[in-house]
Order: C-alpha cells, then structure tokens, then sequence
C-alpha cells in the first residue's frame, strides 16, 4: 500500500483514490436530508398541529413573561465547541476524500490530515467533558433520557404528520425529535471515531488483526463505513441547521444555546 508522509514522524496516509464511498451513495445520503427539510417545510406550510392531550377547557400554555435556563453555560460551550470540532473535521475530511469539489480551498492530503486529527483531537476532549459533566457534576436528572413515554409521544407525532392520526402529543423540554436526534448524531458520532480510529495507522498497527484472520480488508472496509456515517452526519446536520433557523418557532430556543435562556 502506498503511502504519503505527513507533519507527524511515523504516519502515512493511505490512498484515498482507492475502497472510499462510492461518490453516487454519498450524495444520494446528503440530497435525501434536502429533501426531508422540503417535506417537512411543505407539510407545515400547509398545517401546523397543536397538542390534543391537554385537559378540557386548559388553554396551551402561553410562553413565560419571564425567562428561564434552558441551557447551563458548560452545555453552551459544549455545542459550539463540538460544532467547531464537526466543521474542522467535515472540511479536511472532504478536502481529503475529494478535494477538486471544494476548488476556493488548498493543501496537499497531509495537511488536511493535520487539521483532521485536531478536529478529532477537538471532539473527543467535548465528548469526554460532556460525559464527566452529565456524569458527576450535573445536579439533575438526564432530560435526554429515552423512555416508554418519549418513544409514545414520537410515534404519535409521525402518525400525525403522514395524516393517520389526528392526535397530536403535548412535549417536555425538549421535544421527542430532538431527544431522538441527539441519540442519533451520538451513535453517528461514535461509529465515526471508531471506524477513523480503525483507518489510523498509528492505531491499526496496534490491532492484532492477523490473530483473527483479518486482513487489509478490514481496513478498506473500515474506510467504506468511515465515509458512509461521515455523510450520514452531514445529512442529519442538514436538518438540524433547518430545524434551528427556518422553523420560527424554534428561534427562541436557537437563540437560547447562545444567551442560555427563552
């Protein structure tokens, strides 16, 4: 296998030009977010639903005169650390994976390498943050909990967006979709790091693959499923970004992961 230095003694980078996503499945991924946005967008242009499940004669409550946290500082810095880390890593990843579709930016594959390796490096410190401080600091039970009531309330919200129910559930802080999303980019995120961690040279050559009657292609393949949750994230982020800045109603709460409160 061939291979170009980069900066850091001891590392190659593999060929890039060879067993990477096929280029038809990585925009098939990234069009399929544009056009869940569109959908959405077009059904509720149309109807906005209201919660059903309130008692009779309850009004739906009417926003706070005075405003309250919905984000701690640390979960601020989090966020946007993390978005910095995700934007550093999707920019040298794509200027690695296939540079001549990004022609305003420059750089050899090792230098976009470098830059990859601190986004990652960037990340998993977040990540780690983010664990210790729900873990043991926070004085507060985990409202991103996935349970019974939330899986309920969800389902119900699909029914009544593709018009089979006409119930419409009422939500917690957070809504089901987001609590749902957030698990989804986690598990999105983790099988990037592991399958990026797989494709390092530094971290393969520590793997006792041989042991287990694994060869190169294991690494190839690692390659394949690295680039394929790569463009499922940035699809996902696609709808986040829509949900955040085009949905007028959320733009309270987009605002809140700046100023902490709504």
């Amino acid at each position: 296998m061939t291979g170009e230095s980069t900066s850091f003694p001891g590392l190659t980078m593999a060929d890039y030009n060879l067993f990477r996503l096929d280029d038809r499945i990585f925009w098939a991924l990234l069009i399929s977010g544009l056009i869940f946005c569109i959908v959405h967008a077009s059904r509720r242009a149309f109807r906005q639903p209201l919660p059903t499940d309130l008692p009779k004669g309850r009004a739906i409550p009417s926003s706070p005169k005075e405003e309250v946290e919905r984000y701690t500082l640390f979960q601020r810095i989090f966020h946007w650390v993390n978005s910095i880390a995700v934007m550093i890593l999707i920019v040298s990843g794509w200027m690695i994976y296939q540079p001549k579709k990004l022609p305003l930016l420059e750089g050899t594959p090792s230098r976009w390498f470098f830059w990859h390796s601190w986004g990652a490096s960037l990340l998993l410190v977040g990540i780690a943050s983010h664990i210790i401080y729900e873990s043991f600091i926070a004085n507060r039970p985990n409202p991103m909990v996935i349970d019974r009531t939330e899986m309920k309330r969800l389902l119900l919200i699909l029914k009544n967006f593709f018009g089979l129910s006409g119930a419409y559930p009422s939500t917690s802080k957070y809504h089901p979709g987001q609590i749902f999303f957030h698990w989804a980019v986690t598990g999105n995120l983790f099988l990037i790091i592991l399958t990026g961690s797989l494709i390092w040279k530094p971290l393969r050559e520590l793997l006792p693959l041989s042991l287990f009657g694994i060869g190169w292609d294991f690494i190839f393949y690692g390659r394949l499923l690295h680039g394929f949750f790569s463009a499922t994230l940035i699809a996902g982020l696609i709808g986040h970004i829509y949900f955040a800045l085009f949905i007028k109603k959320n733009w309270g709460e987009t605002r809140s992961m700046i100023t902490g409160r709504v």
